[in-house]
């Protein structure tokens, strides 16, 4: 297991060079994770659900990026609740099944995202009911001609930085279409968790004191599998997608208990990467207790292959604690291990020259994740 006792603070202590780096302010965001759950939550209680969107019978989440893993949350963390099935679609089609009898959120930070559009126009087509959860764009637009549900949030930023309101909101259509019960109190106690690791993860917390900044250094020129099961599955996929646009670093993720099935296996080769990776287990101790076994296994299945691991313990006492309080801990270190790749986290390039590739090709496209002051 990797000791993170000695590791010195250099960069990340320094918050005249982090701003440097850091110039949109994403360690701000990351901050604002907890109150965007609140105002999400606020937000969705002016919503109304007429009698036919309340007798849907499964429900169809559509987004990308930064949009779409609300669905996967909600899914996860309330899956021993949730009274209807929940799917979350990201692509251009819809599963056969999708149908009047479907509810349909359409997830779009920019209202623009092509793949939700499509699949949206569709589930119009196939008389589904529909909603739509955007800070603006065409999906907004049509909503409002049509005179369709929608609940709008603020904008001004990357997507992928308003998770508490594709987590929250979407919650909040499910409970007030009767599919789903979630109290004011289990938000708030939640979102109270995650003011508690936004300021253990801040900038000016030393990085002696601040696990987000010591698992940061741990990860420098390491290739990290992020490990989860059940309701933390979605929050590992956060994290590996966080690293991947905030770091710009490669990254994985693994589900439990289905790694056990297959990636056990794949420990000893190629044995030239064995000194790059680092595998990091999500827990919080609400999992199924053969996942928590499963996973203490693993760990000693690496020990074996001579491969780093690290266990991040999540705090909270309930399922949807302890998921923002994962999010907000991978959020501050992806943006703590750009810093120390020399990366400023928010831009996203390679995106903006995949967007311009598919105007060219086909009209225009505002791709999900990368709507910001940067393109």
């Amino acid at each position: 297991m990797s000791d993170q006792r000695h590791i010195p603070g250099g960069i990340l202590d320094d918050g005249d060079a982090l701003r440097r780096l850091d110039r949109s302010d994403m360690l701000g965001a990351a901050a604002r994770v907890p109150d965007q759950v609140r105002d999400a939550w606020r937000i969705s209680r002016s919503l109304t659900l007429p009698a036919e969107h309340r007798a849907a019978t499964a429900v169809a989440v559509l987004g990308m990026g930064g949009s779409a893993i609300g669905g996967d949350l909600v899914r996860g963390i309330w899956a021993d609740r949730l009274r209807v099935p929940v799917e979350v679609v990201r692509g251009y089609d819809l599963p056969a099944w999708v149908g009047e009898g479907t509810l349909v959120v359409a997830s779009s930070y920019s209202g623009g995202t092509e793949e939700t559009i499509s699949a949206f126009g569709e589930a119009a087509a196939r008389r589904a009911r529909t909603v739509v959860l955007s800070t603006g764009g065409t999906l907004l637009d049509v909503a409002r001609r049509a005179g369709l549900p929608n609940l709008t949030f603020p904008g001004g930023g990357q997507p992928r930085a308003s998770v508490g309101y594709a987590l929250t909101l979407l919650a909040g259509v499910l409970e007030r279409a009767g599919m789903l019960d979630v109290s004011d109190a289990e938000v708030e106690a939640a979102a109270a968790v995650a003011d508690a690791r936004v300021a253990a993860s801040a900038p000016g917390v030393p990085t002696a004191d601040n696990e987000a900044k010591r698992l940061a250094w741990t990860l420098v020129d390491r290739l990290p599998i992020i490990e989860a099961s059940g309701f933390l599955a979605p929050v590992a996929r956060r994290w590996k997608t966080q690293l991947n646009e905030n770091s710009k670093s490669t990254a994985a993720w693994e589900e439990l208990p289905e790694a056990t099935h297959n990636t056990v296996v794949g420990y000893p080769q190629p044995d030239t990467l064995r000194d790059h990776l680092l595998v990091v287990f999500l827990e919080g101790g609400s999992e199924h207790p053969r996942d928590l076994l499963r996973a203490r296994l693993s760990r000693e299945l690496l020990d074996s292959a001579g491969i780093e691991h690290h266990v991040a313990q999540l705090a909270g006492t309930d399922r949807l604690s302890q998921a923002l309080d994962g999010i907000v801990r991978g959020d501050f270190a992806s943006i703590y291990l750009a810093a120390l790749y020399g990366e400023d986290p928010t831009p996203v390039e390679v995106l903006v020259q995949l967007k311009q590739v598919m105007a060219l090709s086909d009209g225009d496209d505002t791709d999900d994740e990368d709507v910001s002051a940067d393109t």
